[in-house]
Order: structure tokens, then C-alpha cells, then sequence
């Protein structure tokens, strides 16, 4: 397993756009086709692969010296084994070198104990809604 970096013009976006959809939309009767994806070519796009197979994804969204995470998706199966963690610091080390002085995001209500464990902290409370389920706003200094 390694984790690359791509753009939206990569041969592997359209396997990113699948894996987003399977993990993060269709679970709650959404289609990422509706999504607004047009700001994408100007994020970061780290991506796990194993051989020719996208096992997990996150995006780094650059706001001035915030950047914020989104998107961040394992495979099923591969879920457990570290990947997402990885993935989260291989974001961290570019957003550093890139000047970045926190990272944000808005975390699933599920996944808010994955994020603690890798140093992140909610600001928000209570809970707000987003795509149908609870999120809390997440903030790590780096």
C-alpha cells in the first residue's frame, strides 16, 4: 500500500469519485453525481492504493493558513488497518511544508472518536447537521 498524491485530470479521480460515492453517499441515499465538484481541481487529493485498487481517500482544502479536511473514505475492507491514519498524516506533513498552521473539518458524529485519536478536538456543541446526519467541527494545530 501506498499513498500518492493526484489531481482531478489523474486516471485514478474517477476511481476516487467511485470509492467517495460507495463509502461516504450511497450509505445515506445520496449520489456524489449530485454533488458540487467544481472547486475539486484546486484541492489536494491524497489517495492509499494497493496495485491498481484505491483502498481510501482524503482531500485537502486550502483557506489561507487553515486547511480542511474532507472526503475522507476507506474501503470497507480495509477498514481497521490504519489506512485512514495514514492518509490523515500524510495530509498533515504536505499541509505543514505548504506554511498551514491548523487543520479543520467537519467529522461524522461516528467517526468523531477516529479523529480524537489522532489529536483533533470538536469546537462544536452541540452537534449540527449535514447531509442528512449529525457532524461536529474538528480543529488540530499543526
Amino acid at each position: 500500500m501506498e499513498i500518492i498524491r493526484i489531481d482531478t485530470h489523474s486516471k485514478w479521480y474517477p476511481k476516487e469519485l467511485k470509492l467517495r460515492d460507495d463509502v461516504l453517499r450511497k450509505p445515506i441515499g445520496l449520489c456524489i453525481e449530485n454533488d458540487d465538484l467544481s472547486d475539486e481541481p484546486n484541492q489536494i487529493h491524497f489517495l492509499a492504493i494497493d496495485g491498481e485498487v484505491i483502498i481510501g481517500v482524503v482531500i485537502l482544502k486550502i483557506e489561507g493558513e487553515i486547511g480542511k479536511l474532507r472526503q475522507m473514505a476507506v474501503a470497507e475492507a480495509s477498514q481497521g488497518r490504519g489506512i485512514g491514519a495514514r492518509l490523515v498524516a500524510a495530509l498533515e506533513q504536505f499541509a505543514r511544508q505548504q506554511g498551514l498552521k491548523e487543520i479543520k473539518m467537519h467529522g461524522r458524529h461516528y467517526a468523531v472518536g477516529f479523529y480524537e485519536r489522532l489529536g483533533y478536538t470538536r469546537t462544536t456543541k452541540p452537534p449540527f447537521e449535514e447531509v442528512g446526519m449529525e457532524h461536529f467541527e474538528m480543529r488540530k494545530l499543526i
